[in-house]
């Protein structure tokens, strides 16, 4: 009987252990990938408009191959999105000649 519950409590330590595992992976991952990380010389400010147009291009390239069009709001969501990255673009423009 002890070595059962000995057994029983090493499964869920290691199972509580995994999770904890798990999240703490998943949360650093989701962390990284949500902090720019600045270019030699370049402001975090600009680190994020850069990042947030990267991932932009990613989303608009992905819905782009997508084939079903949700009524025209896929089509009608791209161009905003579009517009969006142009924008984006400008900014980073404006601060690679603006530089304090």
């Amino acid at each position: 009987m002890k070595e059962t519950i000995c057994s029983m409590e090493r499964k869920r330590f290691l199972a509580a252990a995994a999770g904890v595992g798990a999240v703490l992976a998943s949360a650093s991952a989701a962390f990284a990938d949500a902090t720019p990380m600045p270019m030699r010389g370049e402001h975090a400010s600009n680190a994020n408009v850069r990042h947030i147009r990267e991932r932009l291009e990613e989303v608009i390239d992905n819905l782009s191959r997508d084939q079903h069009d949700y009524g025209g709001h896929r089509e009608k969501a791209l161009d905003f999105l579009q517009k969006a990255r142009e924008q984006l673009l400008a900014a980073e423009n404006w601060a690679a000649t603006h530089k304090s």
